[in-house]
């Protein structure tokens, strides 16, 4: 038994010597989600009514939560439909280091102008921009179809929050496995400030 371990002594330190084993290059299989890049967005006019606007900056930090919506007591009637009137540029930070981007404008229950980004800490991105959708519905929520794919968007407000979400919204992730991590943007217009 010991000469066996005098024998593998020499080759133990011969591999110490050697530098190890090689590295090699990762491969998809070790990572789920690539480096982050810079979205890639349609071609837009270059200028006019329906040129892109700069995202307002996504903050570095996490944002501060919004305040709590106030105390209501129950409902006596059911609650009319009106139509959505909201303008709204907004960032912000979560505590799980996700960041969302967002420049809309809805009026009368139509939208005017929307542009969102939201990336996760993976290196995830999803971005929405109106060009690549139709509007299906404007009460009692907005509701908007992608052009083409599954995609629908939709925003509706509760007291004063409004909420943009989506759902089978792969193809305008990447990669596509990023949707399942993104949440809603929510706008709360007593602070001016989204979550």
């Amino acid at each position: 038994m010991r000469r066996r371990g005098f024998a593998l002594a020499p080759l133990m330190a011969l591999a110490a010597c050697s530098g190890g084993p090689e590295k090699r290059e990762p491969t998809a299989k070790d990572e789920i989600f690539e480096p982050a890049r810079p979205p890639v967005v349609a071609e837009r006019p270059p200028a006019g009514k329906g040129a892109d606007r700069p995202l307002p900056l996504a903050p570095a930090k996490p944002s501060q939560p919004t305040p709590p919506a106030p105390a209501v007591g129950r409902p006596k009637k059911a609650m009319e439909a009106h139509a959505l009137n909201v303008a709204f540029r907004c960032a912000s930070h979560d505590e799980r280091h996700s960041t969302a981007q967002a420049d809309v404008e809805v009026l009368d229950g139509r939208v005017a102008y929307l542009r969102a980004r939201l990336a996760t800490p993976k290196g995830g991105v999803c971005e929405f921009a109106l060009p690549d959708f139709t509007q299906q519905k404007r009460l009692p929520n907005v509701e908007l179809k992608a052009n083409s794919g599954r995609c629908t968007l939709r925003m509706w407000e509760q007291g004063p929050k409004v909420t943009l979400a989506y759902s089978d919204c792969e193809d305008y992730c990447k990669p596509a496995a990023a949707m399942e991590y993104i949440l809603p943007i929510l706008y709360d217009r007593r602070v001016n400030r989204c979550n």
